[in-house]
């Protein structure tokens, strides 16, 4: 509770009065000094009554555009607030949109009018989540004013956080940036020299080596272009990390494994070549992108931020690769032609038909595009990929394939708990073997 300016002023002129009494030994004084305190503590007593009255007739109503959205998608709130007012009680509404969320457009804040009977109010507003996951509203919180006093309640039932919003995950999928510089011409041709490429063309300025010149553009331009080499550099190496699903059970220590592994092989190439990315997945769905970290303290800052069970959106359900459908049919045909036995025969002609018929119906997912998107902003020549080989893994061909299809070399690391005498599963790494092009 917050003292007013009228009430703070009734207070001086009291103290005032209380002291001139003490000092002058007047009872008239003493006497007007304790009524202004009861008038004082009176109408706090029936501020603080209203205040009850109205916080407990306060019925809120929140309603979403959708309760599940995706993290930086924009969403709509609506909220309608009902109380009944108190006359010389004046109640400010202000709605707390959930933390970790950005305001984008409307107002959270309602004035309201004094002494009107029971009324509703409507807030409307948008908002952005910039963190996945399940978040809660904050609540309401309401501000009570008269004459004498101001008070500020938040009111955080169930009611006024509910509904939860669900906020999923998402990738980063932007077009990779052309690394040529204003004014020059991207090449990347193949040159005479051994070990050296043509990075790009500048135009040419006087002192440049006219060795360097490249005729044939220059006669097509009317401009005399340099040619500027570039040695081959090895590249360091992208970190892929599988995240388990939050709904299924895992091995936590076979977890924290994955993590310290993790955790060892960033400072190590941070330390080899001062810098590295990192793509987070979590089943079909890709939770984040750490491009070409350079600062160490930053990078283990994002690990602990990212390095734990994902909530996923889409799921595979161990859905068979279309590649693989391919050569399921090719081998039903091949075993076909060298059966004699009319049955068998008949038994593949029916398995072929079925794989052509899913492979007709069967599309290529979403994940791969994004996967393709995602990987063509590195420049790369090995990657790793950490998984805990658990539940569904058909996934991990569609990481895998294009990073093969560009000759990239791939290494996946299945992590799992240390147990005595039993041996070591190999499901993943057979569904990432055989998935070239």
């Amino acid at each position: 509770m917050q003292l007013r300016r009228c009430t703070q002023g009734i207070c001086l002129v009291n103290l005032l009065l209380i002291s001139g009494a003490l000092a002058l030994d007047d009872p008239v004084l003493l006497l007007a000094g304790s009524t202004l305190a009861i008038a004082v503590l009176g109408q706090y007593l029936v501020f603080d009554s209203e205040v009850r009255k109205i916080a407990s007739s306060v019925q809120c109503r929140r309603t979403l555009g959708r309760n599940m959205v995706r993290r930086g998608t924009s969403l709509m709130v609506t909220t309608r607030i009902t109380l009944r007012g108190m006359p010389r009680v004046h109640v400010i509404i202000e709605e707390l949109p959930p933390h970790k969320t950005l305001l984008m457009d409307g107002e959270t804040i309602i004035d309201t009018v004094s002494g009107s009977p029971e009324q509703t109010y409507l807030c409307r507003y948008r908002i952005i989540p910039l963190i996945h996951g399940d978040l809660r509203f904050s609540g309401i919180s309401l501000t009570f004013r008269n004459l004498f006093f101001s008070e500020t309640l938040r009111l955080s039932r169930q009611t006024e956080t509910g509904p939860v919003l669900s906020v999923l995950p998402a990738g980063l999928f932007q077009a990779p940036s052309s690394d040529s510089l204003e004014g020059t011409r991207d090449n990347r041709k193949a040159s005479i020299l051994s070990t050296v490429d043509v990075h790009s063309l500048r135009e040419y300025q006087p002192g440049d080596d006219l060795r360097h010149v490249d005729w044939k553009i220059s006669a097509k331009y009317n401009k005399m272009f340099i040619r500027k080499y570039s040695t081959p550099t090895s590249f360091p190496p992208l970190l892929i990390v599988d995240l388990p699903w939050c709904g299924a059970p895992y091995s936590e220590k076979a977890f924290a494994k994955m993590i310290s592994e993790v955790t060892g092989m960033v400072t190590d190439t941070l330390q080899s070549f001062q810098h590295i990315s990192i793509l987070f997945i979590s089943g079909p769905n890709i939770i984040h992108l750490i491009r070409e970290e350079k600062n160490p303290a930053h990078c283990l800052a994002e690990l602990k931020e990212w390095m734990h069970p994902a909530e996923r959106s889409v799921h595979f359900y161990r859905m068979p690769d279309r590649n693989d459908l391919r050569s399921m049919i090719r081998h039903c045909e091949n075993a076909g032609a060298q059966a004699r036995d009319p049955r068998i025969r008949t038994a593949l002609e029916t398995l072929k038909e079925r794989y052509t018929g899913i492979l007709y119906c069967q599309r290529n997912p979403a994940f791969a595009g994004q996967v393709t998107r995602t990987l063509s902003q590195l420049l790369l020549n090995n990657a790793y990929l950490f998984t805990l080989g658990c539940g569904d893994t058909s996934h991990i061909r569609h990481v895998v394939r294009p990073l093969r299809t560009c000759q990239i070399q791939v290494t996946v690391r299945v992590v799992e708990e240390v147990r005595e005498g039993r041996p070591v599963r190999r499901d993943t790494f057979s569904a990432a073997r055989g998935v070239g092009a």
